[in-house]
Parts: C-alpha cells; structure tokens; sequence
C-alpha cells in the first residue's frame, strides 16, 4: 500500500450472525432532531415542512387496496450523485448558521460546526448493518475546519445495476411510496388523497443530533409522517423534541423460508437501526401480495424487532463507532482540507483512497466560502 492508498482497522468479525454477543450497548445520546426541511418536486432545497405528512386519521382506506393505482403515472425521483443528498444538508446548514456555526478560535480565521460528522442517516444505518451484509458499499469522506463531511458512492457495479433495473423492480419500489400515499394526509387527521400520482421525488427530512462514544453526529434523514392530532409548528424547537415520527414499510404476505431467513438476519436489522437513529418507536407494515395487492397493516414497535434475532444492536453500534473513530483519526493525520477519503467496504476490509483534485471534491466552493470568516 502507498501512502494514498490502505486500509481502515474495524473489526469486520465484531459479530457473526447467531453467536453470542457479550460486549455492553456503547453509550449513545438520544437522536435529537433540531430542525426539518423539504426538498420539493423540482429537488429544489426549502427551508420549511412544506412536504411534511402526517399519519392519517382512521380509519384507513379499507382493504385490500391496490399499489399499483395510478403507477403508469407516477413520478420518480431522478438519480442523483450521493454529494447531492449532502448538499441538501449544507443548504440546511447555510440557512440556520446563527444556530449551528462557532468561530474556529480565537484567532483562527474559519468558522466551525459543533460536529464531528456530517452525514446522511442511509449511510450510518449501511455502516452498522456491513457486518451482516456481503454487499459492496462506498463512501467518501473530507475533512474541513474539524467536521468530517461523509457522503455515499456509487460503485460502478451499482450504477449498471440500477441502470438495468426492470419494470417490475422498478413498480416494486414504487409500491412502498404508494402505501405511504395510502396511510398519510398533507394535514393533521386528514384523509388520504390516493386518486392523484405519486411523486416520488418530493422529501421531508428531519435533521438529528447524536453522540456516539464522545463522537458527535449531525445527519438528515428522510421521513416519512408524523404522528399528530394537531397541526404541528415544525419551528418550534421544543416542539421537535416531542414529536412522533413513524416509520411505513411494505413486505411480503406469507413469508416462505428464504423470506423468513432474510428478514430475520437482514431487513429486521436495517429497520431498527434506521428507526433507532431517528428515535422512531412505532412502524406500521402493510403485508402485500406479489401483484401489489396490500392485504394487512399490521402495528411493530421497534424495540421487539431486536428479539430472536441473530444480529446484535450492540455490535451494531460499535462496528459503526470503531469505523468513525479511525476515519477520523486517517483524516486528522492526512490534514488536508482538499483530500477525499474514499473507502470502499468489500470482501470484509475497509479500503480507502485518498483521491485529490476538483472532480473528486465532495464540498462545492460556496459551502468552503461560507465558513470563511467574516470581517
């Protein structure tokens, strides 16, 4: 390895699925969130909950009802390079400086976050699941004025993958964002509006403060309603630090073995920690049929999904802490405002290159610009 290029120290063994996990849960303060945003039809950042849904009033619609109504016309949300999602939090950032900017110090001529990271939720919950999973995920990462700014990469294999999704993989998807159409109303105990198109390219994202082991994490996370009998003030600080969001997923009816086999070794996994990260108590599960025809909603509170699995939170939680704590310690030693780390976990080892030069720059000039002090 060249002093460009190695590899980052994390135990890829820190747990194997269905043994014994002993190590106590490390401490981690509760996800706070300190403000939403929306990213609108035209993915245009918007500094308001204007994209917000709340949980519908009951009773629903009735059952079983159909994911593919209207999927001839539903819009879908372009593909977009991993550094568009940061930037969205960099827009969030530029628009609540006076809360979340410090001067570097006393005599430093920069302005500085409170945070170690700034990332997405999606990338944290990949890290913590990497473990159990075998697939190929990329990320990069830089260093600037004391935050680490990580954001995801596609790798080339994922690209042709998704470039080469079918129809029927592509309606699957959309079945998801149509259940959430089913269950959730632009207003306070409102009905759903179901006879008009998804648009899938619309965002409601809520932004969380965490702390990991003394490791300070700032991250969005898309979500997807809330759960209110009033209208909610989304401005309100205090009023964040009350509400309850909650979780729809979509999955198979009548599980057979293989299903069974993932769900309990993988997307259990997946859907507690990206409920945990977001303090989300509560997921409501439509059980549909391989046509799209949705047969049940069944009611999950997110701690039982931990039980008679065999994953471990724990192990979870201090794969992803081990990982930061060495990303950040390569960054620290790197020291250069204008590297990339890039790492690529694959075939249980966590690669990384430090790339250099303005086509690898995850951090667009107006952002660097910004953290400049101002005279």
């Amino acid at each position: 390895m060249s002093e460009n290029t190695g590899y980052i120290s994390v135990p890829w063994k820190q747990h194997r699925l269905g043994a014994r996990y002993n190590r106590p849960f490390p401490s981690i303060s509760q996800p706070e969130c300190i403000g939403v945003c929306s990213i609108n039809a035209s993915r245009e950042f918007v500094d308001d909950a204007s994209c917000a849904s709340y949980l519908a009033g009951q009773p629903w619609p009735p059952l079983p009802f159909d994911l593919n109504g209207g999927i001839e016309d539903v819009i879908r949300k372009p593909v977009e390079k991993g550094k568009r999602d940061l930037e969205n939090m960099l827009l969030y950032i530029k628009h609540h400086q006076k809360e979340l900017l410090r001067q570097g110090s006393s005599d430093a001529g920069y302005l500085r976050l409170d945070s170690d990271f700034v990332t997405l939720r999606g990338i944290l919950r990949q890290i913590m699941c990497l473990q159990y999973d075998n697939r190929t995920f990329r990320v990069k990462a830089t260093l600037l004025n004391g935050s680490i700014y990580m954001c995801k990469e596609e790798t080339l294999e994922q690209q042709v993958e998704n470039a080469n999704m079918t129809k029927a993989q592509r309606d699957m998807c959309s079945w998801g964002f149509k259940f959430e159409q089913y269950l959730t109303s632009a207003q306070a105990q409102g009905k759903p509006v179901t006879n008009v198109p998804v648009n899938e390219a619309e965002e409601f994202m809520g932004v969380f403060h965490s702390n990991l082991a003394g490791i300070s994490m700032l991250y969005g996370a898309e979500l997807d309603c809330v759960d209110s009998m009033e209208p909610v003030d989304f401005k309100d600080r205090k009023v964040l630090e009350s509400l309850k969001f909650v979780e729809l997923k979509t999955s198979a009816l009548n599980m057979n073995k293989y299903q069974t086999r993932s769900f309990n070794s993988f997307k259990s996994a997946n859907w507690w920690s990206q409920s945990f990260l977001v303090d989300i108590t509560t997921l409501y599960v439509g059980l549909r049929d391989t046509k799209g025809m949705m047969h049940k909603i069944e009611k999950i509170d997110v701690p039982t999904l931990t039980r008679n699995k065999p994953w471990s939170p724990s192990a979870m939680f201090w794969y992803l802490e081990q990982f930061l704590h060495n990303l950040k310690k390569l960054l620290l030693t790197i020291n250069d405002p204008f590297a990339v780390v890039q790492v690529t976990f694959s075939d249980k080892r966590a690669n990384y290159e430090v790339l250099r030069g303005a086509e690898h720059q995850i951090l667009p000039d107006w952002y660097r610009d910004l953290l400049k002090t101002r005279t």
